[in-house]
């Protein structure tokens, strides 16, 4: 057995004894991208099956740690001394990529921390939200068409067992329009950090009845730039590691774009790593160097990716007149969009003797 063999074996019994709940398939991707090498799995993916044991994230990514250190250190002992250049270019692969899969089960950790919280995230907002509605005597609710906000300011009428009841606009039906289902629109909360999800139920003498029906994290509603969703996806390159991946733009601000990848790419793009992107806008090719992967998932069968640019490494002035012309067009079919069929007034039969 070779000493890469054993260092290997020496790893996988570390993290064994560690992380005894941990299958054993997933600790040897573990230990194998400990020591650098390349893996068949995604980091999102192991990061899951790593948790999915229950061991505590803080249990995990120290055990990591020292496994990572044993194999820095029989980095040093077995590598040639004179050829420090080929120890330092190893070295830095075996970080990038445990740096990858820490980012990964961090965000993995997250998820399913805010998922559990959602019960308890509901009822602070909505009890920070009924004191605001009875203080000011209005309900701000919003929705996205195509990722173009679309809001209304509307009277609050009153709350009570889960159902929210406000006057009726113009505006508003604009709002439940935009919705895929024509049911649905968000209320954020006063830190704007998270939104309640409310649902259409009536219509009924100019008011309207709504219930809350979940909560969820406010990621739109920070955005600092205006994103908008294509109506006809543009093919882009992706260079990851000198390997060219097909995908196309789904959606694009001046910062970043959502892509799904074709041919079944598969999800190798994880948090935080690096590419080089192009697209045409127009007759305009678009370049942006060290691109950066800032989250992956799987959508049903589609992998999607979202990518933000390096600062000052786009065109942002071609990006920004593009995004302009594509909201203007979306506003149009804002517009035309018909009135959701519950927001509608009922029609009143009238009897043949009156």
């Amino acid at each position: 057995m070779n000493e890469h063999a054993n260092m290997l074996k020496t790893v996988m019994q570390n993290l064994e004894h560690e992380l005894p709940d941990v299958n054993s398939s997933t600790v040897q991707q573990i230990a194998r991208m400990i020591l650098g090498e390349k893996i068949e799995q995604s980091m999102g993916s192991l990061a899951v099956s790593l948790l999915q044991s229950d061991v505590s994230v803080g249990h995990v990514l120290s055990a990591m740690l020292r496994c990572e250190w044993l194999a820095a250190q029989h980095l040093i002992e077995s590598s040639d001394p004179n050829d420090i250049k080929n120890q330092v270019h190893i070295f830095a692969e075996s970080v990038e990529q445990f740096n990858i899969l820490q980012a990964a089960i961090i965000d993995a950790a997250d998820q399913r921390w805010q998922g559990s919280l959602d019960g308890e995230v509901k009822q602070r907002v909505l009890a920070e939200l009924k004191l605001h509605w009875k203080e000011t005597g209005l309900v701000h609710l919003h929705n996205y068409f195509d990722e173009i906000p679309v809001s209304a300011r509307v009277e609050f009428k009153d709350f009570d067992k889960g159902y929210l009841r406000v006057s009726t606009s113009a505006n508003l039906t604009a709002v439940f329009a935009a919705s895929r289902g024509l049911r649905s629109a968000m209320i954020s909360s006063l830190d704007r950090k998270h939104s309640l999800i409310v649902s259409g139920v009536s219509k009924h003498e100019g008011v309207i009845l709504l219930e809350i029906s979940g909560a969820e994290v406010s990621l739109r509603e920070r955005r600092k730039d205006v994103r908008v969703k294509l109506a006809n996806s543009l093919p882009v390159s992706l260079n990851h590691r000198g390997k060219m991946i097909h995908a196309l733009i789904d959606d694009i601000s001046c910062t970043g774009i959502g892509v799904t990848l074709l041919d079944g790419g598969d999800a190798a793009l994880q948090h935080n790593e690096k590419v080089n992107v192009a697209f045409k806008l127009g007759s305009e090719v678009i370049k942006g160097n060290e691109a950066e992967v800032c989250w992956s998932r799987k959508i049903g069968s589609d992998c999607r990716v979202g990518i933000m640019f390096k600062p000052l490494t786009i065109k942002r002035e071609v990006v920004y007149r593009f995004i302009f012309v594509q909201e203007q067009a979306i506003i149009g079919r804002l517009r035309k969009l018909d009135t959701p069929s519950w927001m509608k007034d009922s029609i009143k039969l009238c009897d043949e003797n009156e």
